[in-house]
Order: structure tokens, then sequence, then C-alpha cells
């Protein structure tokens, strides 16, 4: 099995109330809040985690930032989706062999 374990990949995501973690190959490699900024007219993420962050109750009023996570549980499920999108695509391109992609 050693000639294989070049080709797998082991990635964890605990997704908090508060905070996101996602550990890749035994590595925390992202810990960010949980919070996402959308374009309310597009419906663009604009920004994860801590970016997001600085965003809150301080951008235009086109932008909004949601907390998908509520008590523990997704409560906003398009808005979770763009936030494990836009963390996963944190980690970057080293070693990837799997794409994100939106069914």
């Amino acid at each position: 099995m050693g000639l294989f374990s070049f080709f797998k990949q082991e990635l964890a995501i605990d997704l908090g109330t508060a905070d996101t973690l996602i550990i890749q190959d035994g590595q925390a490699v992202v810990d960010e809040p949980s919070i996402v900024a959308i374009n309310r007219k597009t419906g663009e993420t604009i920004a994860v985690g801590t970016k997001a962050m600085q965003m809150h109750e301080k951008t235009h009023e086109d932008i909004k930032t949601i907390r998908p996570l509520k008590d523990g549980v997704i409560a906003d499920f398009q808005a979770a989706e763009s936030m494990i999108e836009g963390f996963i695509n944190m980690i970057g391109a080293r070693r990837r062999f799997f794409s994100i992609s939106k069914w």
C-alpha cells in the first residue's frame, strides 16, 4: 500500500458555531471564524473567515455577513456551502487531487 499512499489525502472539517477548523494530513491548515460575507444583489461570496469577520457590521448595505451555524446546527445551507468552499480554497493547490464543484 506504500505505493498508493502518495494519492491518499486525509481532510477533516470541524464546523463550529464560532470557529471552523480544517485538518489536512494531521496538520491544522485553517482555523477561522465561521462567518461569510455575501453580496446581496449578486449572491457572490466576497469573503470568508477572518476577512468576513472584519467586514461584520461595517460594510455597505448590499453586503451582508452571515453566520451559517446557529446553536451547533446549519441554519443557512447556501451560506454554509459558500463558507466551506472558501475555506477549502484557502488550503491551496498543494497535493489536492479533488476539485470543488457545485452540483
